[in-house]
């Protein structure tokens, strides 16, 4: 059988066994147990795998579930939280009593039976655009378009056009050491965290303890600004500062994701007879390009660098965010492609036997078991397989397939040996060290967005055909 053939019925059976009813909206969750909750942009991988598998109907109301908790008002309206809270109260968490704990910590963490406070990768126009039609984007045009309106209202306060995350947790990379700067400032105080005994509990996966009461406290901090706004003892502009110097992170793939998200949102608009509004999108998400390519840019190591803080300052870190940004149309132009290609095909960066490392193997970061700091993820390679396969459309070039190809095999290899996981071994700490390392898998098992190695398999049957890896 065909790995496509040996994947879809496991796929379905785990969305099946993940699927969450409440009165509120139905969704998958990321694991049970582990993971109860209506994740951001967990839900759009779920709603891509939904509609692949045929289930037009569930791959929407993924995407409706997500909206339940969208803030309505105040200077934060149009915010999607990155976690809706499993029924939104506790009497339907109660119904689950593998989830009831897990929701008394989130409820204890957020001070909320209902959200989370943050938001998350905002990948929620291009799954509205690649699942939908013209009645279904006439439903979410309003919500949705207020959520990328939050974006571009809140979260460039520099006017920079560089959106900023203010926790680690927004960018969906946890634990990555874009932002170990900022945790070891925090740390630096000798503050205890208070809230550490809240919370997801994620027993299975690896995580450094400092690392981790960092964010916790960088949670702490971001609670207070943000009460000490909603009670006006911070007017707007003295809360927005103070955020900058928490974290003010400009992440390029956070940028990636906007510019191809405000794009999408526009083709949506078109659709709906919304020209003036899809206008403002497009040159949105043009000044968001130019910023990412003016700012974030470093020509001696053909790379992209984050930004952090005030006074900003730049994160030296080799990670794969902007081979991510390859996806996002023509935000990477053609020469700096290349070079971002390099690094990709580095055997001491990036092309470990189980690629893509989320942190390239020669940084001192690098451990290939460890949560966001070397470890390989499957969203990760699904977002960058599909910028190879982009690159190659946009250069006329074939030779970008040969790695998207490779990428997409050893993924879906990973995957058929270990399962549905939530993170895999990316290799050995060097290229010689590669071939004596066994794959491994870590995380909660029956992981909802590992099952994007369905579509990896079909791009092998279908844009990756033909050709070979390298």
């Amino acid at each position: 059988m065909t790995p496509l053939a040996l994947l879809e019925p496991r796929v379905r059976e785990l969305l099946l066994r993940n699927r969450v009813h409440t009165s509120s909206g139905r969704y998958t969750r990321p694991a049970h147990r582990t993971y109860p909750h209506q994740w951001l942009w967990d839900s759009c991988f779920h709603a891509v795998l939904h509609h692949a598998l045929g289930d037009v109907d569930a791959a929407r109301d993924e995407l409706r579930a997500l909206f339940r908790a969208q803030e309505l008002q105040g200077m934060d309206r149009g915010r999607l939280p990155h976690m809706t809270f499993l029924g939104g109260s506790a009497d339907e968490a109660a119904q689950d009593a593998g989830a009831r704990e897990q929701f008394q910590r989130d409820a204890a963490l957020w001070h909320s039976d209902r959200a989370s406070s943050i938001s998350q990768p905002p990948i929620v126009a291009e799954t509205a655009l690649r699942i939908g039609d013209g009645a279904f984007w006439a439903e979410l045009w309003g919500p949705l378009s207020a959520y990328y309106d939050w974006w571009l209202r809140r979260r460039d306060p520099d006017g920079d056009d560089l959106v900023a995350i203010w926790h680690l947790w927004e960018c969906g990379a946890d634990a990555t050491p874009r932002g170990d700067a900022a945790c070891q400032k925090l740390l630096a105080t000798g503050r205890a965290p208070a809230s550490m005994e809240r919370g997801t509990v994620n027993p299975t996966a690896r995580k450094s303890p400092e690392l981790l009461r960092a964010r916790f406290l960088m949670l702490e901090a971001l609670q207070q600004i943000d009460g000490d706004e909603l009670s006006g003892h911070l007017d707007e502009a003295r809360a927005q500062r103070l955020r900058e110097e928490l974290l003010g992170h400009e992440a390029v793939d956070m940028q990636a994701y906007l510019v191809k998200n405000l794009v999408d949102l526009a083709s949506i608009g078109d659709a709906l007879g919304k020209g003036d509004e899809s206008a403002r999108y497009r040159a949105a998400a043009r000044r968001i390009a130019r910023a990412v390519n003016d700012k974030l840019w470093d020509d001696e190591a053909g790379f992209y660098f984050d930004r952090w803080g005030s006074p900003e300052q730049v994160v030296r870190v080799f990670t794969p965010a902007p081979l991510v940004a390859l996806y996002a149309g023509d935000l990477v132009p053609r020469d700096r492609a290349e070079r971002l290609l390099a690094h990709l095909l580095h055997r001491e960066s990036f092309w470990t036997r189980w690629p893509v490392p989320t942190v390239a193997r020669d940084a001192d970061s690098f451990d290939a078991d460890e949560y966001w700091r070397g470890s390989t993820w499957v969203n990760l390679n699904w977002f960058i397989v599909q910028g190879l396969i982009s690159s190659s459309r946009r250069f006329g070039d074939r030779r970008w397939l040969e790695p998207a190809r490779t990428i997409a095999e050893r993924t879906v290899d990973l995957v058929l040996r270990f399962g549905f996981r939530e993170y895999y071994r990316s290799g050995g700490s060097s290229a010689a060290a590669d071939e004596g390392v066994e794959a491994a898998a870590f995380g909660p098992e029956g992981f909802g967005w590992s099952a994007l190695a369905l579509d990896l398999a079909r791009m092998l049957e279908d844009e990756l055909a033909g050709v070979r890896g390298c």
